[in-house]
């Protein structure tokens, strides 16, 4: 072979290599940026939020209109907000609700008969440590007006259960 081959393929072999070096270098700076997927949280999590209505633009684990239970901080927090919007029930509301939270029947009912028949409700929880939750809870009245709380809850242990110590406004 002639030497003008001999350079010319060295140097396509000397280009071909700074390029597959270079495809490497970028590989190893920029790992794979698979999403991670997100464990389970404890409580009534919902794969597919409510759509429409007051859940209209809620994010977190957690976005929920649904009765919840006393198993959990989500599960609790839902069932609490359960009890005040769709069953307007002071007595139901106050039992999930720890003395030391401060709240009382009367306070609870006053508030209830304050919000129109027919309100709905949603709440997105996002749980930010052990027995806190960060909340976002949305009332829609029957004419169409929107109120959002932004809140802090925490909940604690009986011995029926989760129950909430302490619900605090945020924002």
């Amino acid at each position: 072979m002639p030497r003008r081959v001999w350079i010319a393929l060295a140097g396509a072999l000397g280009v071909a290599a700074v390029l597959v070096g270079v495809a490497i270098n970028s590989i190893a700076e920029h790992p794979d940026t698979t999403a991670v997927i997100p464990t389970a949280t404890a409580g009534i999590a919902t794969s597919t939020p409510p759509t429409g209505g007051p859940c209209t633009g809620l994010s977190g684990p957690t976005v929920t209109d649904t009765v919840g239970d006393t198993h959990s901080l989500t599960g609790v927090i839902a069932a609490f907000e359960h009890a005040y919007y769709r069953q307007r029930s002071a007595e139901a509301a106050l039992r999930l609700v720890a003395s030391e939270a401060g709240l009382t029947a009367e306070g609870l009912a006053a508030g209830i008969a304050s919000i129109p028949t027919g309100t709905t409700h949603c709440v997105a929880i996002t749980p930010i440590a052990e027995g806190t939750a960060d909340v976002h809870l949305v009332e829609q009245h029957p004419n169409g007006e929107r109120i959002d709380y932004l809140q802090l809850i925490n909940v604690g242990h009986n011995p029926d259960g989760v129950v909430i110590t302490n619900i605090q406004k945020r924002g």
